[in-house]
């Protein structure tokens, strides 16, 4: 990887390992409905990723994470469903606006306060 990955570029790792949990797959048009953009700016993105190592995509194929590529993305699902269970189960803030702020938040919190909202989940579940 060349260049630090934006939010931009981790929520579309994001989506295609989403996709691919759900479906087995992660097409272009798949990925530009569930992020609600045109194929065309989809398109570039996945090129972009491409250079950067971390999908694979066939001319009109699915696109597959690369090994580097699914590690990324697995962080930023992990650190948005931490953020989303801690604003809900602890904040009580209401589920989609939870996730809407997981969203957010899981580009640009610290590892410290990741790590210390990771702790008092596991600590609450006990």
């Amino acid at each position: 990887m060349t260049q630090p990955l934006t939010p931009s570029r981790e929520d579309y790792l994001e989506v295609i390992y989403q996709l691919a949990e759900e479906n087995g797959t992660a097409k272009i048009s798949d990925i530009a409905r569930r992020m609600s953009l045109a194929k065309p700016s989809v398109t570039q993105a996945i090129a972009s990723l491409r250079r950067e190592g971390l999908v694979y995509q066939d001319r009109y194929g699915p696109v597959l994470l690369t090994p580097s590529g699914e590690k990324k993305a697995k962080e930023v699902w992990h650190r948005h469903r931490v953020i989303r269970s801690f604003l809900v189960e602890i904040l009580q803030v209401n589920p989609v606006t939870a996730d809407r702020d997981a969203c957010l938040m899981e580009h640009s919190i610290s590892d410290e306060t990741f790590g210390n909202m990771e702790k008092w989940l596991q600590k609450e579940s006990r």
